[in-house]
């Protein structure tokens, strides 16, 4: 009886650690990754009710970029300085022309932009776990394109911890690690 009863309870419980949601990527036909070197990350949009979200998630996505080494950035406060002078607002489409000037000025090969679409607290009976949903594309300064897309979902819903009463993970810790392997599809 106890041969058979460790195996099924190390599979429930690596089955209900935690919830990890799909993960959907594009990349264009017939670009290499490896001529983007640098890029700057814009202001994204934020779909949700939580004000401060898009902006932590372009902190995160920031963050994991350069740990992950998929390119260098450019720092926020010149992008944003930028973005002001070229009178470039949130949520604003960008032109070929605003590309192609926003590129040169600075000195990168894309801009990563990116929507928030999800950044809740779901509630099942009195179990609270976070979700956090992320989409980034990758623009070509030179060309315009789309070059790279991904997006998707990760939430903190563990079935072990709900059966056991064990605290979620957090919206920070699920939102690294939706960004890590958002990233990871680029390279």
């Amino acid at each position: 009886m106890r041969k058979f009863s460790l195996p099924i309870l190390m599979l429930f419980l690596l089955w209900g650690c935690g919830t990890r949601g799909e993960i959907r990527s594009y990349l264009r036909q017939g670009v290499d990754p490896a001529f983007v070197k640098r890029v700057a990350v814009l202001k994204f949009e934020n779909h949700t009710r939580n004000k401060q979200a898009a902006d932590r998630m372009r902190d995160i996505v920031t963050m994991e970029a350069l740990a992950l080494g998929v390119f260098d950035v450019v720092d926020r406060t010149v992008v944003d300085e930028v973005l002001s002078e070229e009178g470039v607002e949130e949520g604003m489409g960008l032109d070929k022309a605003t590309i192609r000037r926003l590129g040169k000025r600075l000195g990168v090969q894309a801009l990563l932009v990116g929507s928030v679409d999800a950044y809740e607290e779901e509630r099942e009976g009195s179990y609270t776990y976070p979700v956090v949903s992320l989409s980034l594309r990758l623009i070509d300064v030179a060309s315009g394109e789309i070059i790279w897309k991904a997006g998707g979902t990760e939430t903190g819903y563990s079935m072990v911890g709900r059966l056991f009463g064990w605290k979620p993970k957090n919206a920070i810790e699920v939102s690294f690690r939706l960004v890590d392997r958002l990233l990871r599809t680029f390279k």
